[in-house]
């Protein structure tokens, strides 16, 4: 699925590129395909520059499904609609809201959810909220769902994930990203530094 606009800083198609390639080797670690009708959720989604991946990786042959992005930012919102409604195929139903992504419980009009994309979560910034915004995802989850996270660096995904663990879910697959890029502006931190997936404990 190609953008209607470009990204809009240099690099970012590569790291799409990269993340697209590790999405689909942890996928294939946690033994999971997507049903014939996935529902998917991207939570603090931002500009949603993912979207694309997410489509092709869950919908191949441009099959149907159900995406939704959720970030409390209204102006990357509108971003990821510019970007992503006009390259939406039919039958396949996208939709970007404005809104507090650690409060999808109180959407009763929601499905129950395939996969959930948290990228680059932000745990280490404000713990309570995002514990909060993790449970309500578990909670959003279909039985047999996958939650997905990435990381910016080693010790918040490993904060990240207890915190999850203690939600009641399990580790599906857990990689690192040998070919990560570097911040500059961030010293130890990368773009999706670390991949994860989990799903409901049994």
């Amino acid at each position: 699925m190609r953008p209607a606009r470009p990204f809009r800083f240099p690099g970012i198609d590569e790291d799409i590129a990269r993340l697209s390639r590790l999405l689909r080797l942890a996928l294939r670690a946690a033994d999971w395909s997507p049903p014939a009708r996935p529902a998917a959720l991207n939570l603090a989604c931002g500009r949603a520059d993912e979207t694309g991946l997410l489509v092709e990786t869950l919908a191949p042959a441009a099959g149907p499904l159900f995406l939704l992005g959720i970030d409390l930012r209204g102006p990357e919102i509108q971003e990821a609609r510019s970007r992503w409604l006009p390259a939406c195929r039919p039958g396949q139903e996208l939709d970007f809201r404005a809104g507090d992504a650690s409060r999808v419980d109180r959407m009763r009009q929601l499905p129950p959810f395939d996969f959930i994309f948290i990228r680059h979560q932000n745990f280490w910034h404000d713990p309570e909220v995002w514990t909060r915004l993790y449970r309500h995802a578990v909670d959003a989850l279909k039985p047999d769902g996958l939650l997905a996270i990435t990381s910016y660096f080693d010790r918040e995904h490993e904060l990240a994930s207890a915190c999850l663990r203690q939600l009641g879910t399990a580790p599906a697959a857990d990689l690192p990203h040998p070919h990560s890029r570097p911040l500059n502006d961030a010293p130890g931190k990368s773009v999706d530094r670390r991949l994860a997936l989990f799903r409901q404990a049994s």
